[in-house]
């Protein structure tokens, strides 16, 4: 079983434990040991042991005498401590791959390193049968770029963002406290209506309030069942922004106005903020947002004893409410302490359109006023160009303005949250305001003594020398593309010489030095291809782009990339696999086996006849293995995926594993001093393409400048007490020091 430790940014170990709502500072180093075959901890079950006789200073004064002594009880230990037990397990799952060394930070944020993974793509499940429960319902993990990556399962768990206070867990999941109002428990961050009224559950708070309706056009008309029942315009279009079917959109001058266009017409409303449990100075608003939230999660300060009737008390900002006490947090709303949930009910501000220059709340009210406008202009000035009253104009994709009585009102549509499966990314299409999940492109890359990386991550190496279909579209036969490798004048390696792509009755080959031809004839670059391909170079590569959605990459030295659209998602085959976005059966052969012997997986797909081939078609033997001298060079050389700083960036987001086993097999076997390049190339390629761009790396790989000058230098023989015996051990002993010199 693999299991990670560091993932990606907003992945589990990224985050600590926030992801499944633990408390950072739950995960302390001695949580977790190992005993013979059993996982434990040092942490206590029970939480009212734990209670810090300081509890009371957390509390109003008159705490003492409106409660029971034991109902409160110190928030910072009694949250702790009652989660350490649980989070232990969550902890071991994550950090210890079974006996690995474990080292968490003072800040609680899981060190170590991270698990590496071959399944690509694949589900990997959290469950041990050494653990106590199933941790698959709280994380989502998968095998990506060689490692696994671990998401939180918000769907079983239910979201933590923006708690207020963090109850003691349950099972993997932490949470947030929730309100019984009427009998029934709700969740926070809930809403609900009742009887034209709006109530919405925020840790331990219900707040009740009646939206404030508003029409931005001139005849709105009544219709049941819209947004809030408000009235609705005919047109979904507010301030020259036109909204799509199912979006929001919000205006900058009036932040709490919320509009959405559903069945082509538009209705807006305007709600009051939640009744927040912190205090105002723990109190943040996002920029653009309409509310506030609080700035620091806290655990419950009044945690409910088994078996106890007594009614729980309320604990608002810093003061203290006993049950059924009523009491004001501002001029506009009312609470009263429910058994320890708190029920305010909260008066709407209607909506004003005067942004900036809205007044404050005059004495003992609680909304804001617009200032008397005497006369309206009949224009709007925005950055030295003048609009007239009325006009419109655009600002970018999401936001536009209208000019309206010599003020500009603008509306800007708000993009919904989207998480997108493991073979899509959030992409930003242009012309549009909001990202889509699209599908993730296919591509597949060949390096070296040939390895190759299928379209679905799948890596094998085949040192095949003939003629091969590298991937073709088995579909609906659009395309081909099909590799030459030679043999190196070697009984063990190859390398790939020549690439051909066939587009229709179009043949692009692209080989050694980079020289390209085009149905036979050498062409110049750039080259344009009339409704087929564009061809030029770049960054030392060529690179071909057809007009049907096939991408090749090429540097004229055996690396060769093809990136394939989504839209031949299943349709493949060929050595690059059949891009299904499973890794497992990308060795299918022509005749549908999937096999995992790489070599009759590769000669299945030989064109061309025995012509075609550089030499004969056995495969590679034991007399190809490397020797100790020239395996120990190759490691040295291929030692810098970990060690080098241009790749510090893309450890993170790539494993070098498989990169680095090609790196070792390509010095050991070819008889240059640059072979381990290929694979150092490859690697910083795919950095490059995940945004982790490695600088500098060539020289450092010594792929670039002179080699290093133990590369080249000769092995020591043996001492031998005679020649005769030195001759067999050592052949070269006989030749001239001078030309006894071993290269990789």
């Amino acid at each position: 079983m693999v299991l990670v430790t560091q993932v990606s940014p907003g992945s589990v170990a990224a985050r600590g434990c926030d992801a499944c709502g633990a408390p950072r500072r739950a995960l302390a180093p001695q949580v977790m040991t190992m005993r013979g075959p059993r996982l434990s901890t040092h942490a206590a079950p029970h939480v009212e042991s734990h209670a810090a006789p300081h509890a009371a200073q957390h509390a109003a004064p008159n705490a003492a005498t409106n409660a029971a002594p034991h109902v409160l009880h110190h928030a910072a230990h009694a949250a702790v401590r009652v989660t350490v037990h649980i989070v232990a397990y969550v902890a071991l799952v994550l950090v210890v791959v079974l006996g690995e060394h474990v080292a968490l930070a003072d800040n609680g944020l899981i060190k170590g390193q991270r698990a590496p993974c071959s399944n690509e793509g694949e589900a990997v499940r959290l469950q041990d049968s050494r653990l106590e429960q199933d941790w698959s319902s709280c994380f989502r993990c998968i095998c990506k770029n060689g490692f696994v990556e671990c998401r939180s399962g918000v769907d079983e768990c239910g979201p933590m963002d923006d708690c207020a206070v963090v109850m003691p867990r349950e099972g993997c999941c932490a949470r947030c406290k929730g309100c019984w109002y009427n009998g029934t428990e709700h969740l926070s961050h809930t809403e609900w209506g009742e009887a034209g009224r709006l109530l919405r559950c925020e840790a331990g708070v219900v707040t009740i309030s009646r939206p404030e309706c508003y029409a931005p056009c001139d005849r709105p008309r009544h219709q049941r069942h819209t947004h809030h029942n408000c009235p609705v315009c005919d047109e979904c279009v507010i301030n020259g922004q036109r909204v799509g079917e199912g979006r929001d959109v919000r205006v900058p001058e009036e932040p709490c106005l919320s509009c959405r266009c559903v069945r082509g017409t538009l209705s807006c409303a305007k709600r009051a903020c939640p009744v927040l449990p912190c205090p105002r100075a723990h109190q943040h608003t996002p920029p653009g947002e309409c509310c506030p939230r609080c700035s620091h999660p806290t655990a419950d300060k009044i945690l409910p004893i088994s078996g106890s009737s007594l009614p729980k008390p309320c604990i608002i900002g810093k003061e203290y409410h006993a049950h059924h006490s009523r009491f004001q947090v501002d001029p506009c709303t009312d609470c009263t302490c429910m058994n320890g949930t708190t029920v305010c009910t909260r008066h709407t501000c209607p909506v004003l359109t005067c942004g900036a220059r809205a007044l404050p709340p005059p004495p003992g009210k609680c909304c804001t006023e617009c200032p008397h406008v005497e006369e309206a202009k009949a224009a709007c000035v925005v950055g030295g160009v003048t609009y007239q009253d009325g006009e419109t104009w655009q600002l970018d994709a999401c936001k536009s303005c209208e000019c309206h009585g010599g003020e500009p009102r603008c509306a800007m549509e708000r993009c919904p949250p989207l998480s997108c499966p493991s073979d899509q990314n959030l992409r930003q299409l242009p012309g549009q305001c909001c990202p889509k999940c699209v599908d993730i492109d296919g591509i597949c890359t060949v390096f070296g003594d040939p390895h190759y990386k299928t379209f679905d991550g799948k890596f094998y190496s085949f040192q095949g020398s003939c003629k091969y279909q590298l991937v073709s579209d088995c579909a609906n036969h659009t395309f081909s593309i099909r590799i030459s490798n030679d043999a190196r004048n070697t009984t063990h390696s190859s390398w790939t010489r020549t690439a051909t792509l066939r587009i229709g009755s179009t043949k692009v080959n692209m080989g050694r030095k980079m020289r390209v031809k085009v149905n036979g004839r050498r062409v110049t670059l750039p080259h344009k291809i009339n409704k087929v391909a564009d061809i030029a170079r770049t960054n030392g590569s060529v690179l071909l782009r057809s007009d049907i959605g096939v991408q090749l990459l090429w540097d004229g030295d055996g690396f060769l990339e093809v990136t394939v659209s989504s839209v031949y998602r299943g349709k493949l085959c060929g050595l690059c696999g059949n891009f299904n976005s499973v890794a497992r059966d990308d060795m299918r052969t022509r005749d549908g086996r999937v096999l995992n012997d790489a070599w009759r997986f590769g000669s299945s797909w030989r064109v061309g006849g025995r012509r075609a081939c550089s030499r004969p078609l056995e495969r590679p033997g034991v007399s190809s293995r490397c020797r100790p001298h020239r395996l120990a060079k190759a490691r040295r050389l291929c030692r810098g995926f970990d060690r080098y700083e241009a790749f510090a960036d893309c450890g993170g987001r790539v494993n070098p594993h498989n990169y680095r086993e090609a790196c070792v097999l390509d010095a050991c076997s070819c008889s240059g001093k640059r072979c381990h390049c290929a694979a150092y190339r490859a690697y910083a390629r795919e950095c490059t393409r995940l945004g982790a761009e490695p600088g500098g790396w060539a020289r450092a790989a010594w792929c670039e400048g002179p080699p290093p000058p133990w590369l080249g230098r000769a092995r020591k023989s043996p001492p031998a007490p005679e020649p005769a015996r030195r001759a067999r051990l050592d052949p070269a002993a006989s030749i001239p020091p001078a030309r006894r010199v071993r290269v990789l």
